[in-house]
């Protein structure tokens, strides 16, 4: 990736994004969601990735996967009204045929449009896939680890708004009462990943997102998880039981840990 290629995808992507735009004020609060998240995702990844390589070449790659990631949320907002994969599409899938039907890596190496591809269609997978090469898996997890950065800035900004507010695609439509799921807060004091099946509530879901900084990679992408603060944002959403505060001092205590590397 060269930056002549690299300007010209950023040029693709804001207008891709536009094609998009609706007048429909919840339609268009939705994918300003999605182009806000992609720019988001695309700035985590170079923070992360500047901190681990050296080749301005294979950082301006990183800065790709991430503005191409969920270039798939689109065309699937478009069609179904919703980014829940389980009840339309996955996305990761869709956004690599994107990729490949308007033929936008056309410039690049060949190994360099494969590991792109690869890291936008299983970015979203319960987990890394085996069968690929040791490169495609750095990248995959940069941006496995960017994304999660973006979406708990997404989440705190989210709980922080009026119903009225939020944007009618981001939630999962669980109740949103007091209650939560004592196996759910388990998982996050037993350093484990909650899944999406086992929720009951919406503070199920914040807990659920906490526990995505056990899938985290880098200890950039821990010391920006840190010192971005939306952690702490969703935290403060939570009920405040002894429970929940001996599962949220485990968190601190390893993404203290994690971020010294």
């Amino acid at each position: 990736m060269d930056t002549i290629a690299l300007l010209g995808l950023r040029h693709w992507v804001s207008n891709y994004c536009r094609k998009y735009y609706s007048a429909n004020e919840v339609d268009h609060r939705n994918i300003i969601l999605k182009e806000s998240h992609t720019y988001g995702v695309a700035a985590n990844i170079l923070s992360v990735s500047g901190a681990l390589l050296r080749n301005r070449n294979k950082v301006m790659m990183a800065e790709a996967i991430g503005l191409l990631h969920d270039i798939g949320r689109f065309p699937q907002y478009a069609q179904y009204k919703t980014f829940r994969d389980s009840v339309s599409v996955n996305h990761g899938r869709l956004g690599a045929e994107v990729i490949r039907d308007e033929n936008i890596l056309s410039s690049l190496p060949g190994k360099e449009q494969e590991i792109i591809m690869n890291a936008v269609r299983f970015h979203n997978a319960p987990a890394v896939p085996g069968g690929l090469d040791s490169e495609t898996i750095f990248f995959l997890r940069l941006v496995r680890d960017a994304d999660k950065l973006d979406i708990w800035r997404v989440f705190a900004e989210y709980y922080d708004k009026d119903d009225a507010e939020r944007e009618s695609a981001a939630g999962l439509g669980l109740p949103d009462a007091p209650e939560y799921t004592d196996a759910i807060v388990s998982c996050l004091a037993e350093k484990r990943l909650a899944t999406l099946s086992a929720l009951k509530t919406q503070n199920d879901f914040r807990i659920m997102q906490l526990t995505w900084v056990y899938d985290l990679n880098f200890p950039a992408s821990f010391r920006l998880a840190a010192d971005q603060g939306h952690l702490e944002r969703i935290i403060a959403t939570l009920p405040e039981t002894d429970h929940m505060a001996r599962a949220i001092f485990v968190l601190r205590q390893y993404l203290k840990e994690k971020a010294k590397g």
